[in-house]
């Protein structure tokens, strides 16, 4: 039984919480990576007594740096284009929308039912804000999304595409370049060494070179990427930077920029 006032949440899975916990956690730091206030009130509204929301320091590394990327690429994109639709797949409980939200923008989350339930204890839609309970494999969900010919599209995957076969991830990015020719998307893979590890999660799919996403799909474009292994070196401890020469460590999570090519007339 319950002492506390905290919300007893039942972990649908720990990569639910554990990029809270990281993002959370910063608050307590002197320099801190990101300032993330929402998730601190939702964290510590949690009993999390019973999970585990630490996963490492590679873990909270990788978060810290996809966070802080994806943040400020995504940023640029809306100051050029502030009435942006952004499309934020397996949104968990990211709280990307309290850090980025211009007051302009669309926004879309999606994720499944069960998750989305979840979410709608921390956040709220409105006009602009709207949440899609469903699985990205459905691909009946874009059609829940309200473009204009001249819409710009960012859609965000964080954390998401390694929980997915090679299959789904190709018909993942099919679903998405048909639907929205000239988007921009971000999104983090992991290296093939990882795959089926069981080293925090199983992981299903994985790329050794960023460039190897452009053979899942003929209209995606690499734009950008970022090897987590070279980010927020002064946080990496001795161990780490030296493990970070192999480029299969340096290269453990990469952070994508891709946009699609516009679909033949």
């Amino acid at each position: 039984m319950q002492t506390n006032n905290k919300q007893d949440i039942l972990p649908i899975s720990e990569t639910l919480f554990i990029p809270l916990a990281a993002r959370a956690s910063e608050i307590k730091r002197d320099n801190p990576i990101i300032i993330d206030d929402k998730s601190v009130e939702i964290i510590s509204s949690i009993d999390t007594s019973n999970m585990v929301i630490d996963g490492g320091e590679i873990s909270t590394l990788g978060i810290l740096s996809r966070t802080k990327v994806i943040d400020e690429e995504v940023n640029c994109i809306l100051e050029k284009f502030p009435e942006s639709i952004i499309i934020n797949l397996g949104a968990g409980l990211d709280t990307r929308i309290c850090r980025l939200d211009n007051g302009i923008l669309n926004w879309y989350d999606l994720d499944l039912p069960e998750v989305i339930s979840i979410r709608r204890r921390f956040f709220t839609e409105n006009d602009r804000i709207h949440f899609i309970s469903k699985s990205v494999l459905d691909k009946s969900w874009v059609n829940e999304i309200d473009i204009k010919e001249s819409s710009n599209i960012i859609i965000i995957a964080e954390g998401l595409l390694m929980y997915f076969t090679e299959k789904e991830v190709t018909l993942i990015l099919d679903i998405l370049s048909n639907r929205f020719p000239e988007a921009h998307m971000f999104f983090d893979v992991l290296h093939s060494f990882f795959i089926n590890k069981k080293i925090s999660s199983t992981f299903l799919w994985g790329i050794d070179h960023a460039i190897d996403i452009e053979k899942l799909n003929d209209k995606a474009k690499l734009i950008q990427s970022w090897s987590t292994g070279n980010l927020l070196k002064e946080r990496q401890s001795l161990f780490f930077r030296l493990f970070n020469f192999l480029s299969f460590t340096r290269n453990r999570s990469q952070i994508l920029h891709l946009k699609f090519e516009k679909n033949d007339a």
